[in-house]
């Protein structure tokens, strides 16, 4: 039989040769293969042979990374080889791009360039980290992204200016990942396409609330490290929800509701504003709530409590007992309830584990009938817990005690009782 013909763009290799068996790969595939390597080490293929002088162009995918393809490169060292390699590279679409860089002075103007190098090469999925302690300041006059390509963003190290966070240009973006950004110049973050959105270690306004408007997530991720709480618009079709509010902007040690009446008190809420956080994710299925024990901004908004008519799974680091009672009696097809009470200065370590006990029969009438779980975890049992389970047994919910069990040591007899 005649010799079956080689895929396009491959060599055929002797298979008892030992030769060049990843040069016998087509095209395609060495196009996917260099998408995984740092864009010093693809570039130097072209010296492999013939054959691979053109091929780092048409990679699927760019990584302006460190040499280890982990670490951060040094902005100083990449930025003319960078901008001497997209020069080089032509207009050859893009799945993937990554630019991670450190420095002291990272200049926006390249990253913006960057950033429109990879949107004219309709990138899918774009990642832009600025590592280190001088984050890259996205100046008032850059536009923001526009791509009918663009599916995933992840942006890390940024102080972004109002537009940059439109991403009303960007039909097709569904995953958003902020972290370690600064938002203070930010009124709004809106998408219509967006699914899921994790925002971590934001940094916020500290007189004004940023708005988040993404009426079709499936899932969010926030947590505001310093400034106020951004407000959460109407979000219906949310499955799952963690919101923790970890800087003290949004908390007062003189007042619970929000207003101490003290004009100059930057963390409280004027009576004008009805609902920052509740409201927006009233529809939510499982949500997860981690808060100080003096931001109010959340027991604020308990004042205009929503029904959470698709609730199942809550879990709360709250001890305040009225907010607990509130949700409670405002989550009728609740299932599942967690209470976390863990010390941030003793690494969050769960020593006493306790599961609730109840006949479901008879639970009060406010309490959701399904509620089949209830578990407490905890560093220690305080005063402030203890408050938190005479609450509960007055729901008819007891608990038994689970400590953290310690290792016996070798030669210890055991005992009976």
């Amino acid at each position: 039989m005649p010799a079956a013909k080689s895929r396009k763009g491959a060599r055929a290799a002797d298979p008892g040769s030992g030769g060049d068996r990843i040069g016998a790969l087509p095209d395609e595939i060495l196009h996917r293969v260099l998408a995984f390597l740092p864009a010093q080490q693809a570039v130097r293929t072209c010296v492999l042979a013939r054959r691979w002088i053109h091929l780092w162009k048409h990679a699927t995918g760019l990584r302006i990374v460190g040499a280890d393809g982990k670490a951060a490169a040094p902005f100083e060292e990449v930025r003319e080889f960078v901008d001497s390699f997209l020069i080089l590279r032509g207009s050859s679409p893009l799945e993937t791009f990554e630019v991670k860089v450190a420095g002291a002075a990272v200049d926006v103007r390249h990253l913006r360039l960057w950033v429109r190098y990879g949107m004219m090469c309709n990138v899918q999925e774009l990642r832009l980290k600025v590592i280190g302690n001088a984050p890259a300041l996205l100046r008032l006059k850059d536009p923001a992204l526009a791509s009918k390509h663009l599916t995933r963003l992840e942006l890390r190290g940024l102080v972004f200016n109002n537009d940059f966070l439109d991403f009303s240009r960007c039909p097709e973006l569904q995953d958003l990942k902020i972290k370690d950004c600064c938002f203070i110049h930010v009124e709004r973050i809106s998408s219509q396409s967006l699914k899921h959105l994790v925002i971590t270690r934001g940094i916020f306004n500290l007189s004004s609330r940023t708005r988040i408007h993404t009426a079709n997530l499936g899932s969010l991720e926030l947590l505001v490290t310093e400034g106020r709480a951004p407000v959460l618009e109407r979000m219906p079709l949310l499955d799952s929800a963690i919101v923790a509010i970890m800087g003290n902007s949004d908390c007062c040690s003189r007042c619970n509701n929000g207003d101490c009446g003290d004009e100059s008190c930057k963390g409280c809420i004027r009576n004008d504003t009805l609902s920052v956080l509740l409201h927006g994710i009233s529809q939510v299925k499982t949500f997860t709530l981690v808060a100080g024990a003096e931001t109010f901004i959340f027991r604020r908004d308990l004042k205009w409590c929503p029904t959470f008519s698709q609730l199942e799974t809550l879990e709360l680091t709250e001890h305040d007992v009225h907010a607990l009672s509130c949700i409670l009696e405002h989550s009728p097809i609740l299932e599942s309830l967690n209470l976390y009470f863990l010390e941030f200065d003793k690494g969050f370590k769960a020593k006493v584990k306790m599961s609730g006990r109840f006949n479901p029969t008879e639970l009060p009438s406010t309490i959701s009938p399904h509620l089949k779980r209830v578990k407490v975890r905890c560093g220690t049992v305080d005063k402030r817990v203890l408050k938190v389970l005479k609450f509960l047994s007055t729901l008819n919910i007891s608990f038994s005690f689970r400590g953290k069990k310690k290792k016996r040591k070798a030669g210890d007899k055991s005992s009976t009782t």
